[in-house]
């Protein structure tokens, strides 16, 4: 006799705060491979790198606002003067932040920029309760003590101030306050920013070019790679840009730390940056403030709020 087959179990969909967080996880894991990424186009002028990386983002940016049919977000935000001079300084400092995250690469300071994107939530913080009227929590107090205490371990232990890092955090900051401080989505914005610095980038890239300095269409590799860069910015913003509608704002700050490890992994294991016993110690301090920073975020928020 025959067995009777089992009736096949449909499979459970995801949820859609399940979603989220996978596509956060593979957003964050785009942003945290770009250093070796970078790393890989050493012989590369970071100028050139930065320029392609917002070439390239502007044409697949234009795609997205189209078939999303978001272009009545974006005219709405360019008839804005406000709105406009906003995001003009926006597109400057993240450029800005580019070219120096991926001269700290090739630079073989990647621990560096690294501390600084450990920093950055905790420079959220501070940004909060100067001009948005937030009050500091006692968690949030003990986490910001110990990323002080942790910036004057790595400058008293290696004699100078780890600038880069702060400055990589201070300026991403800045740049995710000014963006949160005018109406526009993600991805209209991003189109927006890569249009209003593309003209300034072509005329770079049309420096580098008459300087003899521009690998950009001289090896198809180095074209392609260049290219590539575009395409990851991209593709890591239109997935956070995904995820973040799904998951609560707490989950997104747990998530975002896995792209700052991926590039301190990367420098220590990938690049062999050296690391002494006190920058350790350095960031074991940043990583146990991040923890209690993460905690209280977590039990913070409401019982029946999702993941």
């Amino acid at each position: 006799m025959s067995a009777i087959p089992e009736a096949a179990v449909p499979a459970r969909s995801m949820t859609e705060s399940e979603k989220g967080v996978l596509l956060a996880v593979l957003a964050h894991l785009v942003w945290g491979g770009m250093a070796f990424y970078f790393g890989l186009m050493r012989h590369i002028s970071p100028v050139e790198i930065a320029v392609h990386r917002g070439l390239w983002s502007l044409p697949i940016a234009f795609g997205l606002v189209w078939y999303l049919g978001q272009w009545r977000d974006v005219m709405k935000a360019v008839s804005n003067p406000r709105m406009l001079a906003t995001l003009a300084l926006t597109s400057g400092l993240i450029v800005f932040n580019w070219g120096f995250y991926i001269w700290s690469i090739q630079a073989g300071r990647t621990l560096e920029s690294s501390l600084g994107y450990f920093i950055n939530p905790l420079l959220n913080v501070v940004m909060g309760y100067l001009f948005l009227g937030e009050r500091f929590t006692k968690p949030q107090i003990v986490a910001l003590a110990l990323a002080v205490i942790a910036v004057l371990v790595q400058t008293v232990a290696a004699g100078v101030f780890p600038w880069l890092g702060l400055m990589l955090a201070s300026t991403f900051c800045l740049y995710g306050f000014l963006r949160k401080t005018i109406p526009v989505g993600p991805t209209q914005g991003f189109f927006i920013e890569a249009a209003i610095i593309a003209l300034p980038l072509l005329g770079a890239q049309w420096w580098l070019m008459e300087k003899g300095q521009a690998f950009f269409g001289t090896d198809v590799k180095d074209t392609l790679m260049l290219i590539g860069c575009g395409v990851m910015t991209t593709a890591a913003l239109t997935l956070f840009a995904a995820s973040i509608r799904r998951i609560r704002y707490s989950t997104a700050g747990l998530l975002q730390y896995i792209s700052p490890s991926l590039v301190f992994l990367t420098a220590v294991f990938a690049f062999h940056e050296p690391i002494n016993i006190w920058k350790l110690i350095s960031f074991a301090i940043i990583w146990l403030a991040l923890a209690i920073f993460s905690v209280s975020a977590f039990r913070a928020r409401p019982a029946a709020e999702p993941v």
